[in-house]
């Protein structure tokens, strides 16, 4: 019994997908996995629309699946249209189900039955298996738990797969490249360790580059909890943690095992040379625990790390030792600097503006050895334009150096944010084609926010919310021209950014 995994969009770590391979090995079946990244999908960032696959790649991803009997793609709320085009090529030319797991297909099952012969509801390590096993048998499918599916045009909802509570009983992600293919220069490959590292160079160089002439050392990407502590209503964990799973959904994988992981890893791709922790807020973790990681990360791995985290968890004496344990980069979501908006997402106890500026100055005390990230929503319905200037005050007053990252509102299905959306009639027609880079909506005040980017000086930011600025330039009338203009410096940024790595 064979099952192909798809993976759409750019990154490659694919954890989920990367662990149910590795527990279906282990039980015996046989496995593929196909990463298909697309510059196409990148350049949506500034072009809009959608992407598609090339008649020959198509091709080529159905002859790969021949031999397969069951055929999942691992599904995003901004890859929707994209995975209903694959999906339906492959039912036109081959017998194996397909099904759909994710995060959309969680919060959307109903809608992802429309395209997908089955849907994988919440986590699939106990779910997938036993499909597979009932699939093998010849057993009935209909009542397996997390497995959603229509019969006889009547649909069978199971609820949600059951979570995995010992994080640490679950095999590390599949990196054995055995049956592994990867989309590059517009050709469908086999994937190796080298060819792995070419992709992350291209299009995730890592975060502290080294000295020019050296060989570039990559990030490996490493998920040590599941779940988030917090509910921001923008966020698809949280109808997982509030409707789906409840307060249990947030676990932690033992430090003796993350360090087991990395040590594999550092060991396997002496290519690595600095460790990315994708939690959603790493430093949620108690004080004993991040004083046992830093001292077992610094004798075991030693790498230079990332971590993101939430304003409300940056405090001195854990920072201190993550910064001494080789923390360079730490992500922060600040999203807004209005007060008003801040309660909207829920954050105003984890994430106020108060909260974001003390917190962004304990940061800055360890300026030269940490390079923080600042995180903030645009594009956001609800918010006016003194909310705008409200984040604008905000970025003014964070100390340098920092790195700004703006995203464009996203309304995931399913999220409080999304039904209030809906209910209000807010939702953009292009749901499932905007993503989060894609800007389609301009402003004076959004154009401030997204030149900060470039490290404009605190004092000409300071000028440019003056007053007369604001009267002749924050105008209604001036949002198309900003738009146009970031549009432009965006495509210059982007291009730029693709020769310097070789994507073009």
């Amino acid at each position: 019994m064979k099952m192909t995994f798809v993976s759409l969009g750019t990154s490659t770590d694919a954890i989920g997908i990367r662990i149910l391979s590795s527990i279906l090995k282990e039980q015996g079946y046989q496995t593929q996995l196909i990463f298909l990244p697309t510059l196409q999908d990148l350049n949506r960032k500034t072009k809009g629309g959608i992407y598609s696959y090339d008649e020959p790649i198509l091709q080529k991803i159905v002859s790969l699946c021949q031999e397969s009997q069951l055929i999942g793609l691992s599904v995003m709320t901004h890859h929707y249209s994209i995975a209903r085009s694959l999906t339906d090529t492959l039912k036109q030319h081959l017998s194996a189900p397909v099904i759909w797991g994710g995060i959309h297909p969680t919060l959307s099952p109903e809608e992802c039955l429309e395209t997908a012969d089955l849907v994988c509801v919440g986590e699939g390590e106990t779910s997938v298996p036993e499909l597979l096993h009932r699939l093998a048998s010849g057993q009935d499918i209909a009542d397996i738990p997390g497995i959603w599916l229509k019969q006889d045009g009547r649909l069978i909802g199971n609820g949600a797969g059951p979570l995995a509570q010992d994080l640490d009983i679950l095999p590390f992600p599949d990196y054995s490249f055995s049956d592994c293919h990867l989309l590059a220069h517009d050709s469908l490959i086999p994937m190796t360790p080298e060819s792995w590292y070419e992709h992350l160079c291209r299009f995730f160089p890592p975060l502290n580059p080294g000295k020019p002439g050296q060989p570039m050392h990559v990030s490996y990407q490493i998920i040590s909890a599941r779940g988030c502590p917090f509910v921001c209503t923008f966020c698809g964990e949280t109808p997982l943690r509030t409707k789906t799973y409840g307060r249990h959904y947030f676990r932690k994988r033992s430090i003796e095992n993350v360090m087991a992981e990395l040590q594999w890893a550092k060991e396997t791709f002496p290519f690595i040379g600095d460790i990315c922790f994708c939690d959603d807020t790493f430093a949620s973790r108690s004080l004993a625990e991040i004083r046992d990681f830093t001292q077992q990360y610094q004798e075991k791995i030693g790498l230079p790390f990332y971590i993101l985290v939430t304003p409300v968890n940056v405090v001195k004496n854990k920072f201190d030792l993550l910064v001494d344990a080789g923390l360079t980069n730490v992500g922060m979501g600040v999203q807004s600097g209005s007060d008003r908006i801040i309660e909207l997402y829920k954050r105003e106890r984890c994430g106020s503006p108060e909260q974001s500026l003390r917190s962004a100055h304990l940061l800055n005390s360890y300026k030269g050895r940490l390079l923080p990230y600042y995180d903030f929503i645009v594009e956001n319905p609800y918010e006016t334009r003194e909310d705008l200037l409200d984040t604008v005050r905000l970025l003014v007053d964070l100390p340098r150096p920092y790195v700004t990252r703006v995203y464009a509102m996203s309304f995931f299905p399913g999220t409080p944010l999304y039904d209030k959306a809906s209910a209000d009639g807010l939702l953009f027609t292009d749901l499932y084609e905007k993503t989060f880079g894609q800007r389609t909506q301009g402003g004076y005040l959004q154009f401030i926010i997204d030149m900060n980017k470039y490290n404009v000086p605190q004092p000409i930011l300071k000028l440019l919310i003056t007053k007369p600025f604001l009267k002749a330039l924050n105008q209604p009338f001036m949002d198309r021209f900003f738009l146009a203009i970031h549009r432009s410096l965006k495509w210059l940024a982007m291009k730029l950014e693709f020769r310097r790595y070789g994507l073009t």
